[in-house]
């Protein structure tokens, strides 16, 4: 069977550089989608306007997510950040949630939203530096999952709250380790899936899919996904095919990165199966030479 596909891209005003590289990459070196959807707060909007076009849609968070959990300034960081909270959302449950919260419940909504039948996910400081086409993301007939087996051990302190909050949300019982990671970058998802799964955790809860999922703020968006197609679904008749390689190259630590002032290309430090390079946007890697070594590869 053939899929139709669509990328998504959360973002917020603080990465809007990096958005625009990112999309620049897509125009550049990406085939074979539909639609690139950018998920923003409703704040944001008129920053990311002008990067909309044939095949790209800024989506603000009002057509995404419950008007019961909105943004607001974070008092005790004096206004800089942002918590989403409110009255009706502290009445169900929800403790006041985080920007990289709302952006992962967002890739959930957009399910709701597109008409595309697998999301693959590009996060804003990410980009692409090789040819990609979407339709490698099937093999007969399945979508690609991205699962590393045994990766998440009894010892790894961020992990094991996000797998039991996982299990426990789905009603699976006891996590058991060593078990699979799901996490990554240019991460696929089936729509139809992602829609199912909605339903699953409501019918499961008796309450709405955000306050299901946000009421503990230790969760997260692959490993739930993860769970349900592997252990409600099972990935065979999910239709997906797992893979542990990484499609894209991430510097996650500030010294992930020593050398990369050394760089003459990206190909440098890519394997073969790569097609995109990540730089976290926390670790201080000055963007103008992100931006250098991609024009160079673009020029290429």
């Amino acid at each position: 069977m053939g899929f139709s596909y669509a990328l998504a891209t959360p973002s917020y005003r603080g990465d809007i550089d990096r958005c625009r590289l990112l999309c620049a990459s897509i125009d550049r070196f990406v085939s074979g989608h539909a639609m690139h959807y950018l998920l923003v707060e409703d704040r944001d909007l008129s920053l990311f306007r002008d990067l909309e076009g044939p095949k790209r849609r800024v989506l603000p968070e009002t057509q995404l997510l419950p008007s019961w959990l909105k943004s607001r300034p974070d008092p005790l960081s004096l206004g800089k950040r942002r918590i989403w909270t409110g009255m009706r959302a502290l009445a169900r449950g929800l403790p006041p949630l985080r920007g990289w919260h709302a952006q992962q419940l967002r890739k959930f909504a957009v399910a709701t939203v597109a008409t595309e039948d697998v999301i693959l996910f590009a996060d804003s400081d990410m980009l692409f530096v090789r040819p990609f086409g979407l339709a490698g993301l099937e093999r007969d007939g399945a979508v690609r999952l991205y699962r590393k087996p045994d990766a998440i051990t009894a010892d790894m302190a961020r992990h094991r709250p996000w797998c039991e909050n996982a299990s426990a949300v789905l009603g699976l019982g006891a996590t058991t380790y060593p078990g699979p990671d799901y996490i990554n970058n240019m991460v696929s998802w089936r729509r139809d899936h992602v829609l199912g799964f909605l339903a699953h955790v409501e019918k499961l809860s008796g309450r709405d899919w955000v306050s299901t999922i946000a009421r503990d703020r230790q969760f997260s968006e692959y490993l739930l996904y993860g769970y349900y197609v592997e252990r409600v679904l099972g990935l065979d008749a999910a239709g997906h095919w797992a893979d542990p390689n990484e499609l894209c190259k991430v510097y996650w630590f500030p010294e992930d990165v020593t050398g990369f002032d050394l760089l003459k290309s990206f190909e440098e430090v890519l394997e073969p199966w790569q097609v995109a390079i990540g730089v976290q946007s926390f670790i201080g890697q000055p963007l103008d030479q992100v931006r250098a070594l991609f024009e160079r590869q673009a020029s290429a």
